[in-house]
């Protein structure tokens, strides 16, 4: 059994009806019954106010004192508030275990309005209230961040740093950890980003927004490639990418004079394992074009014409084609990449202070050849 006791507040989506508990001594309780897990609302220990079948639990959303349990059938939301922050996190580790032990798919990250409509403050609405206007520069550094409200990228700040923080960045569903890169007054005045040590696996395709960035950090993840997109960032100087996995570089940097740039601690070295002296198979020299598919020309259109988009509005099977795009390395159109046609150049990266050791670069051309 899995329970907390609190205030709880119910908002019914379909038919608007919304009601709370006058009393902090709710239970919310989570039992198997003949073999179906079921949550109870109880005012008692032996007064049930309402159930849900917990398969029908489709998002949960945990910060400090609070937890937010989203169901499918009935559209319900329910906000639990505790006075103990530990009871609630204890609640949530064993509702997540559980839910992966019965193979649920739980998104841990979604859009409501719940605070809101009980008057609760909630971390989004602080940046709508507060008076900001002469804050250049925000550091959020170790917190637990399951939510980044999208209204961050109305700030006009200069510098940001999320180093070390627990950020909620799933592979699928919906994910809004970097909505606020979007925005248009943050990819105008954003020069400094630093996201060091938060899990990145992908560099979010949303950097690319940010067009007056001048230095990026992204130390100490678990990076294995590097997109071409960065390149789209002109005024980029100064470059943290050590304590990765990367094993070369796109060539949309190589002409690029860093004035600083870290690149330590990386596979620079076991290049040769991965690429250059692996022998290519037959289709890989046979020289037929891949024809681009629909889904990687509606990307490419969406990028050519400079299209802001957050990631819940568009297909997941989208988002990975961010890293498949550049610019052709002689005639700089951009283009899709075929991966069976990527080649390399050996190079030191230019740098106006201590010179760096050549690495790989990775390119591509037009096929047929634009020149």
């Amino acid at each position: 059994m899995i329970s907390i006791t609190g205030y709880v507040f119910l908002n019914d989506k379909t038919s608007e009806r919304r009601y709370g508990t006058r009393v902090n001594h709710t239970i919310v309780e989570i039992n198997d019954v003949n073999g179906t897990y079921t949550v109870f609302i109880k005012m008692s220990s032996n007064q049930v106010e309402s159930s849900y079948m917990l398969e029908n639990l489709d998002g949960v959303l945990y910060h400090e004192m609070k937890i937010v349990l989203l169901f499918r059938e009935p559209s319900h939301e329910l906000l639990i508030l505790s006075d103990d922050v530990n009871r609630v996190k204890i609640f949530y580790k064993n509702l997540m275990s559980l839910a992966k032990s019965l193979n649920l798919k739980i998104c841990k990250s979604f859009k409501t309005d719940i605070f809101n409509i009980f008057g609760i403050i909630n971390s989004r609405d602080l940046f709508q209230n507060l008076k900001l206007n002469n804050l250049r520069t925000i550091a959020l550094e170790n917190c637990d961040l399951p939510y980044i409200p999208a209204e961050l990228g109305n700030l006009k700040i200069s510098s940001l740093s999320l180093n070390g923080s627990k950020l909620n960045m799933p592979d699928c569903g919906e994910n809004f950890a970097w909505d606020w890169m979007t925005m248009d007054n943050i990819s105008k005045t954003l020069n400094v980003l630093e996201i060091n040590s938060i899990g990145l696996m992908k560099l979010p395709y949303e950097v690319m927004y940010l067009k007056n960035l001048r230095s990026l950090s992204v130390s100490n993840n678990n990076l294995k490639y590097l997109p071409h997109f960065v390149g789209e960032l002109s005024d980029l100087q100064f470059l943290y990418v050590d304590g990765n996995n990367l094993i070369c570089l796109p060539d949309s940097l190589l002409d690029k004079v860093f004035r600083r740039l870290n690149i330590l601690n990386n596979n620079f070295n076991n290049f040769n394992d991965f690429y250059y002296f692996k022998e290519r198979s037959k289709n890989e020299c046979s020289g037929v074009l891949k024809v681009p598919t629909l889904l990687d020309l509606s990307f490419l259109c969406i990028m050519d014409n400079c299209v802001k988009f957050k990631r819940h509005t568009i297909p997941h099977n989208l988002w990975t084609c961010a890293n498949l795009i550049g610019r052709c390395r002689h005639c700089k159109k951009l283009m899709i990449f075929d991966r069976n046609y990527r080649q390399f150049i050996f190079a030191a990266p230019n740098t106006t202070t201590i010179p760096v050791e050549g690495i790989y670069w990775q390119y591509f051309k037009c096929r047929p050849p634009c020149t």
